[in-house]
């Protein structure tokens, strides 16, 4: 026969098990446990809401467009971000402040979505000049510049998914 002591022991050794458990089961139910998502379904989320933003751009616009993605490293290797970016070459009449303005109409009442619009920041010019979209895991940014390299202004489309497993 056991003494009360060992006995109430056991009982609270397997009280403690039963709590730790409990704790287990309902963090994990918070997310704390579950991996992140997979980089193709965000990498597919961002560049169908980038799109999104390119198919209100002229065809012709986009014939020449040119695309490239970063993965920026979150919190380990196996975790990143994906960024991608499209730059689109328009012809220097193409009013980008106007379709930088439209854009923004297109998300201002958009649930879930944020959109803060920039403009020059030393105070010339009230005219937009870029366009950022927050949703609670997506970011889209639109901007604009006058003059590049090869000539002619040049519309950037960038679109960053959350965090997602490689």
């Amino acid at each position: 026969m056991r003494p009360i002591d060992e006995g109430a022991g056991i009982l609270r050794r397997a009280a403690a098990g039963a709590i730790g458990a409990a704790v287990v089961l309902g963090l994990a139910g918070c997310g704390i446990f579950q991996s992140a998502p997979s980089l193709e379904s965000t990498k597919a989320e961002a560049l169908e809401l980038r799109s999104e933003m390119a198919e209100t751009l002229p065809a012709t616009y986009l014939s020449t467009a040119t695309e490239d993605y970063t993965l920026i490293h979150c919190e380990s290797e196996d975790v990143v971000q994906f960024d991608g970016v499209l730059s689109v070459h328009v012809p220097e009449d193409f009013d980008r402040s106007a379709w930088l303005d439209d854009a923004a109409a297109m998300y201002a009442d958009r649930d879930g979505w944020r959109v803060e619009k920039k403009v020059a920041a030393d105070g010339s010019s009230d005219a937009t000049t870029a366009v950022a979209f927050f949703s609670d895991d997506y970011y889209m940014r639109l901007g604009e510049f006058a003059t590049t390299p090869e000539g002619g202004p040049v519309i950037i489309l960038s679109a960053s998914g959350p965090c997602s497993a490689q």
